[in-house]
């Protein structure tokens, strides 16, 4: 550690403050009025979460100057997973709830680098072993600005930043693809299934081209005449999720309600399967077709009709398990629930013929997701490495 030279964080930026702390539901508005709020949930460590944004009045945004966000300021998690990092690269004005805020001074150091560093156990350490407050913990500014940051002045930071983000561009890059085919494959969904515009015989769309639609007193709308409505235990087979703490590592993805958990030795079932937790975070319903395992509070599906998961899939997203949840204190859902929900069960061909449609779009988002998990163990493993000096560049 002799070519180290260890600086507080503070001598590092320009300033460090904390977001605004306190209730402001009240000041929360729809984003045509409003401007863009960024919370400790929209913190993931590998980059911001825009899915769960808030948006607060014009008012509270500009009495509240502290809190405000410039481009590539760094947030950190001040509670929760403490110590999580994101840079916020968007040019809209936007400010921050309980998150603290680094300012930084690109003369001394990029704010690309300084999160890096956010990731170095030496850092991690610092961070968790001076979490204070509530049994939840808390980290306040004063403590992220006297972070120790072990500066190697022999090092190339410069290469070693444009490859660890090489690496995050083609992830970001991958995710935006996913993103948008699985909006695609949303949109030809609903097009066949709430609009009735899948192809008809001469390939036209049914309803507008004249398809004959019927009253159906179950669902109480009009469907395609051919077509009938069921409940969905005519179209899947709910199976429980066995426990695996007892398995050794593997390849195998073990999924809960928050996605993967690890990997295995042993499948629990191979195939197309739609996931649907049991308790938890009850609407995170998740479509596999691969080898899989899940945990005893996540039910799996078998499909009792040919070509059928994807479609399956996207009807049982249009529930609302939240609403339907049989739970106390923890949220849960049970398997007579789900066979009881009401649906449309189309002609088969017409199955046959989304699942070819669609099935190529899943095919590309698993290839991306794939390569995403290759491309994630190469950073994490080159990051620690590179920063410490471990592994050097040859000139």
């Amino acid at each position: 550690m002799s070519n180290f030279e260890f600086i507080a964080l503070n001598n590092l930026v320009q300033r460090v403050k904390v977001g605004f702390v306190g209730s402001i539901e009240k000041y929360y508005c729809d984003k045509e009025h409003g401007k863009l709020l960024l919370r400790t949930s929209n913190l993931s460590g590998a980059g911001i979460d825009f899915n769960d944004v808030k948006y607060i009045t014009e008012d509270f945004y500009k009495r509240n100057q502290k809190s405000q966000l410039k481009k590539y300021d760094l947030l950190i998690a001040r509670h929760g997973d403490n110590g999580k990092a994101d840079i916020y690269e968007a040019d809209e004005p936007a400010q921050a709830l309980n998150v603290v805020i680094v300012e930084p001074d690109f003369s001394k150091i990029s704010p690309y680098l300084l999160r890096y560093f956010f990731e170095l156990p030496y850092v991690h350490k610092q961070i968790k072993g001076d979490v204070g407050g509530s049994v939840q913990g808390v980290i306040n500014t004063k403590q992220i600005s006297d972070l120790i940051i072990p500066i190697n002045h022999s090092l190339n930071y410069s290469k070693i930043e444009n490859t660890l983000r090489i690496l995050e561009q083609k992830i970001d890059n991958n995710n935006k693809t996913i993103c948008e085919l699985e909006k695609m494959a949303k949109t030809i969904y609903d097009y066949w299934f709430l609009q009735f515009e899948f192809p008809n015989e001469e390939g036209k769309p049914y309803k507008t081209s004249g398809g004959k639609m019927v009253w159906n007193k179950e669902l109480k709308r009009e469907i395609p005449e051919e077509w009938k409505s069921g409940c969905l235990e005519e179209m899947i087979e709910i199976c429980n999720g066995k426990d695996h703490q007892n398995l050794e590592v593997g390849e195998i993805p073990v999924y809960g309600s928050g996605g993967i958990l690890r990997y295995v030795n042993k499948n629990l079932y191979y195939g197309e399967s739609v996931l649907i937790p049991r308790k938890g975070t009850l609407n995170n319903v998740i479509y596999v077709d691969e080898p899989f395992w899940t945990v005893d509070t996540m039910f799996y599906t078998k499909m009792k009709k040919k070509d059928s998961a994807l479609f399956v899939y996207y009807t049982v997203k249009l529930f609302d398990f939240e609403k339907l949840n049989t739970g106390t204190g923890v949220p849960s859902m049970t398997s007579s629930i789900i066979y009881s929900l009401k649906t449309i069960i189309p002609d088969e061909n017409i199955l046959e013929a989304f699942n070819s449609k669609v099935c190529p779009l899943y095919k590309q988002i698993q290839h991306n997701k794939k390569e995403n998990q290759e491309l994630t163990s190469l950073r994490d493993f080159l990051l620690p490495l590179l920063m410490n000096g471990q592994v050097s560049f040859k000139e």
